[in-house]
């Protein structure tokens, strides 16, 4: 449950590969600001180890390294020991799935591996549904006979049981609670919340809790996050800028939102009169922007009952 002390960049970069030692969890004005899961991994990194395959090991150094290659930083590098055996973790965040992502890995990894010297394993982590189909896989194909192959390890975020997690869990993988299987359900944010301020008594809103928060905003409005914490709290916090941009954020959606409502109902005013009463529960209670979109664009060429069938989702 204690945090990364903040590692020193190893000597003599490759061309390739350029270390950037891990920053502080609120950058200085003008260096890019870590998003909130590259901050878990800078300051939690040994409460996710055992997510990871790395349970039983001991935390060196998380750094990050810049891959000129795809001139592309890469955030999660955990340099760990186990059993006298130092090698790296390369943890890949992923929202979803792309082709490349084998290709991606296989290059980081071959080039950290050349410039470390050190074996380099790497998991990928799927946020949210529906991930790949399989593992992705590096292959070397010789006239079509696979001559060699690397394999990159899963964590499918979903799938992994809240309750569990809620039992065993420390600050770090309980802020990821609210993308776990059902764990945005109010009750045991509640109780991820409180457990986190447990283990940092006297902090404003400790990281993990922030990322909590952030993570459950794709259930919550702002102002029920806010109700778990509290507001004073959370404006005393390194965070409440972050915060402030998120309820912006979620102004302009709701504004959007309701642009999209009214004049969706106005279409079915003017072109399907006979449907204006039964559709107008469908569209107040229909949060898809552009489901009411195509409400909007099809109303003078579909027929009611298509409309309607549409509105229903």
């Amino acid at each position: 449950m204690t945090r990364t002390a903040r590692p020193a960049p190893p000597a003599s970069p490759s061309p390739s590969i350029r270390p950037e030692a891990a920053g502080p969890l609120v950058p200085a004005e003008g260096a890019k600001p870590a998003g909130p899961l590259e901050t878990l991994i800078r300051g939690y990194a040994p409460d996710l180890l055992g997510l990871l395959g790395d349970a039983g090991a001991s935390l060196l150094a998380v750094e990050s390294v810049f891959a000129v290659e795809s001139d592309r930083r890469v955030e999660g590098l955990l340099r760990l020991e186990r059993q006298g055996e130092v090698y790296c973790r390369h943890v890949e965040l992923r929202v979803e799935d792309a082709p490349d992502v084998a290709v991606r890995c296989f290059e980081h990894d071959t080039a950290l591996l050349l410039r470390r010297g050190l074996p380099v394993l790497t998991t990928v982590v799927y946020l949210v549904p529906p991930g790949p189909r399989v593992d992705p896989v590096f292959r070397v194909a010789v006239r079509g006979r696979e001559v060699n192959r690397w394999r990159f390890e899963t964590v499918r975020l979903w799938e992994m049981d809240a309750g569990g997690a809620l039992h065993h869990g420390t600050p770090g993988s309980l802020a990821l609670l609210p993308l776990m299987r059902g764990g945005w359900e109010w009750g045991r944010l509640e109780r991820a919340a409180r457990r986190i301020e447990a283990a940092f008594p006297g902090e404003a809103l400790p990281d993990a809790e922030a990322v909590l928060l952030h993570l459950a905003g794709h259930h919550y409005t702002l102002d029920e996050l806010v109700s778990l914490v509290g507001r004073e709290r959370m404006i005393e916090s390194s965070w409440s800028e972050h915060f402030r941009r998120e309820g912006r954020e979620e102004g302009r959606r709701d504004g959007r939102l309701e642009a999209h409502r009214e004049l969706c109902l106005q279409m079915v005013r003017e072109f399907h009169p006979g449907l204006a009463e039964s559709a107008a529960p469908l569209v107040a209670a229909c949060a898809d922007p552009e489901r009411l979109a195509r409400g909007i664009a099809s109303a003078p060429r579909l027929t009611g009952e298509e409309l309607e069938r549409l509105l229903r989702g």
